[in-house]
């Protein structure tokens, strides 16, 4: 898995975090879920290193934003080497130095936090990505796999049909399948590893369904249909929860866009009556970076969290 946004490669980011493993396992403990989602990720690396590897990749974009802050700064004149340089000659000094730049830290703060929470996130949505990506194809594999067992050919040869009809994902794990049962392997339990390894919940009970059906000698039409029909209802539920979701993210993407830097400026215009704080050139662009990588990060988001669907 290579992670959206990171800066590092992923070989250096790996020998990195296996550095500092110690660090990342004891902060795993905030994230009890990450563990499972970079299984499913297909992640090389493990939840304390990924975290090691988040925290350098947020640090480098915090770096990044840091150092254009402070070139805006030097450019327009509110900032000096000398300053910086004093600020840096006790504890004391710093503190003060942190607070008379506020506008200077802010961004590169606000950048390091944004983006670690988006690398935590990052894997729990590529797993669902993975799983999305088997049950969309699914339904027809399903669907052409019990037109071809109403037809009277058989549940291998049905198999190995729906391992060369390109479903994907689907294909793939079917076609697992049939080279266990080739090498002389049973067939329920061929498909008990393939419920076993899967990672989709609907493939999982339908390979289930199937391997109950084949012990019991029951019919394979009903356990298909039954699981077809909740798949269905599934990605259907889907779909309406992401158009809710949808209406969210809209109205936080204008909250970004055209809230806050309305109401942050037009609260800075009336402070400065009061404190002398003044609005310059440098402020404006560090305010319009600032929501510009807000609404880059969001917009990815939702790209993300859009449900994957088979047309």
């Amino acid at each position: 898995m290579n992670t959206l946004l990171f800066i590092t490669p992923p070989d250096l980011a790996k020998r990195f975090a296996r550095r500092f493993r110690g660090f990342g396992e004891r902060a795993a403990i905030l994230f009890p879920g990450l563990k499972y989602d970079l299984k499913l990720s297909e992640s090389e690396l493990s939840e304390g290193e990924y975290i090691v590897a988040s925290t350098l990749n947020a640090f480098l974009w915090m770096l990044f934003m840091l150092f254009f802050t402070a070139f805006l700064f030097f450019a327009r004149g509110m900032l000096t080497i000398a300053e910086v340089q004093a600020g840096f000659t006790s504890a004391e000094a710093f503190v003060a130095f942190a607070r008379n730049n506020m506008l200077l830290l802010a961004p590169p703060i606000a950048t390091f936090v944004l983006m670690l929470f988006f690398f935590i996130r990052y894997p729990s949505i590529v797993a669902g990505k993975i799983v999305e990506a088997i049950d969309k194809d699914l339904v027809y594999a399903l669907r052409d796999l019990m037109l071809q067992i109403n037809s009277g050919v058989s549940l291998y040869e049905a198999m190995r049909n729906v391992s060369r009809s390109g479903y994907g994902k689907v294909s793939e794990e079917f076609a697992k399948v049939v080279q266990d049962i080739t090498t002389g392997e049973a067939q329920d339990v061929a498909l008990e590893k393939m419920a076993l390894r899967t990672q989709s919940e609907f493939l999982r009970r339908t390979i289930w369904q199937l391997v109950t059906a084949l012990k019991a000698g029951a019919s394979l039409q009903g356990a298909l249909n039954s699981i077809l029909l909740a798949l269905r209802k599934y990605q259907s539920q889907n779909i309406k929860a992401y158009s809710q979701e949808l209406n969210l993210w809209i109205l936080i993407y204008i909250f970004i866009s055209v809230a806050i830097p309305s109401l942050f400026i037009t609260l800075l215009v009336i402070l400065s009556t009061f404190g002398g704080i003044g609005i310059n050139e440098s402020f404006i662009v560090m305010l319009m970076l600032a929501c510009f990588i807000g609404e880059f990060v969001l917009v990815e988001y939702i790209k993300i969290r859009r449900p994957i669907l088979r047309v």
